[in-house]
């Protein structure tokens, strides 16, 4: 079963890429997920963001028109593609607050320490878990953000749809409230789960003081 597992992992990381960032169809929910995580997020003027995995940013675009021209947001993302295809929306948009850095998040996030004030990850947390850098991702987005800042995670929820990551790659609030209670010092659940959709869960941290 592991040897499968790591079969699918890798056969599939271009689709499952594609999947993460809607591209096919009911997997994100539509515009409702967007508007209800935007929602959640409780995005304000003049913030710096990071949209770790932002694809060809279905969420990356959004955020930065709430945050306008004082804020700023990191669009990072291993594809290529994705982050060229981001860059030209993100002028046709008439958008200059946004940065595209390609980058392997399992080898950490290429940002300063304490600079952002949320770090948000859509469809993504689950990858990393199963890759084996679960751990280390919540550490270094511990480093990454200012004390009082904000991790938000959006994950698929823990039941069988036709589509989407598998059951067995998919992550419950349980276990992403375990999964930052073990591997940060300083992050706490800021509230409770946030029902954003149909398929979809939002988890909110805050990180302490220092």
């Amino acid at each position: 079963m592991r040897a499968l597992k790591a079969l699918y992992l890798t056969v599939n990381r271009k689709t499952m890429h594609a999947f993460r960032h809607g591209r096919h169809g009911p997997l994100g929910g539509g515009e409702a997920i967007v508007r209800n995580a935007l929602s959640a997020l409780d995005l304000k003027e003049g913030m710096t963001v990071a949209d770790l995995g932002s694809g060809p940013g279905r969420f990356t675009i959004p955020i930065a028109k709430v945050v306008g021209a004082r804020g700023k947001v990191y669009a990072i993302d291993i594809d290529e593609d994705s982050l060229k295809e981001l860059s030209e929306a993100a002028r046709s948009e008439g958008l200059s607050n946004v940065e595209t850095i390609r980058a392997d998040l399992t080898k950490g996030i290429p940002l300063p320490k304490s600079h952002l004030d949320l770090v948000f990850m859509a469809n993504v947390l689950h990858d990393l878990v199963h890759s084996g850098t679960g751990d280390f991702i919540i550490k270094e987005v511990e480093r990454v953000l200012k004390p009082g800042g904000t991790f938000a995670v959006l994950e698929f929820k823990k039941s069988f749809t036709l589509f989407g990551p598998p059951l067995w790659l998919r992550l419950s609030p349980e276990e992403v409230l375990e999964l930052v209670d073990r591997a940060s010092r300083s992050l706490r659940p800021e509230s409770a789960i946030n029902d954003i959709g149909e398929h979809h869960y939002l988890l909110k941290f805050r990180k302490l003081g220092e």
